[in-house]
């Protein structure tokens, strides 16, 4: 099993710089995984501040201002929208308002438009592998706002025409295979009807299915309505009990003739 090294504690001032120079050659930090970092390192608050404070002074290490201005910039000119912007910035400890401050900067200075950048994200993008659902979750999934995704997919000739996971499904769907699965579950045929209809299976060849399932003995409603009915105990000498039954039975997706017959048992 791995287990990772314990960090060598610093001993001097100098090994924090060591240590700071070393996290900032990797990649650009904010100062508070810097700090982080350096906590690591040490518990002497007074050297963390100091190197912190210097090298800042010196360039080495953004201000968070500046930090989230170029980080922002980045992310815009990679076709991210201000979303994924401040949640990146929030992660890396950047104060929300310094982030908006850093996005309007930007957006005013360099005249953005994130409807633009994302209609040329979507027109960029590949869409054979997508589903509709799977397209607007991707463009949220950048950062930009719901209203612009479902706007812009909706102007497009392609991604307007994407059918939902739903559809795909249901496109595959075997209904024979959907009818006789609901039917173990004790459901009746107008139950099952509308639920392959909420599935939005094609229901056009519904009833000669049910009528050849039922022929060749595949399914038997007028038993799966007994079995529905064992699974209550209703007193069937009492009138009332005998309506709640019929009710029941009637909820789920029963005829009049199967509930009759089975009541009359």
């Amino acid at each position: 099993m791995f287990t990772q090294r314990p960090i060598k504690q610093a001993k001097t001032i100098d090994n924090v710089y060591g240590s700071a120079f070393y996290h900032l050659e990797a990649k650009d930090r904010t100062i508070d995984e810097l700090r982080k970092k350096l906590e690591a390192k040490t518990d002497n608050q007074e050297w963390i501040d100091t190197v912190l404070s210097d090298l800042i002074g010196r360039g080495y290490l953004k201000s968070d201002k500046d930090f989230a201005i170029n980080f922002a910039e980045m992310a815009f000119n990679s076709e991210k929208g201000s979303q994924f912007i401040l949640s990146k910035l929030k992660e890396k400890g950047i104060n929300e308002s310094i982030a908006n401050e850093a996005i309007d900067y930007l957006v005013n200075r360099d005249e953005i438009c994130e409807f633009t950048i994302l209609n040329n994200r979507l027109s960029n993008m590949t869409l054979d592998s997508y589903s509709s659902d799977k397209l607007y979750a991707t463009l949220l999934k950048y950062g930009f706002k719901s209203s612009d995704v479902r706007e812009v997919i909706k102007s497009h000739p392609i991604a307007s025409t994407l059918p939902s996971k739903m559809q795909i499904k249901a496109e595959k769907a075997d209904i024979v295979k959907e009818i006789e699965k609901l039917a173990r579950k004790l459901k009746g045929k107008s139950v099952i009807k509308r639920e392959l209809q909420q599935k939005l299976i094609d229901v056009t060849n519904f009833d000669a299915q049910i009528e050849k399932l039922e022929m060749d003995g595949s399914i038997d409603f007028y038993e799966n309505c007994q079995l529905r009915l064992d699974k209550k105990r209703f007193d069937l000498s009492n009138s009332k009990e005998k309506s709640k039954a019929y009710a029941y039975l009637y909820s789920h997706g029963f005829s009049s003739d199967e509930i009759k017959e089975t009541l009359n048992n």
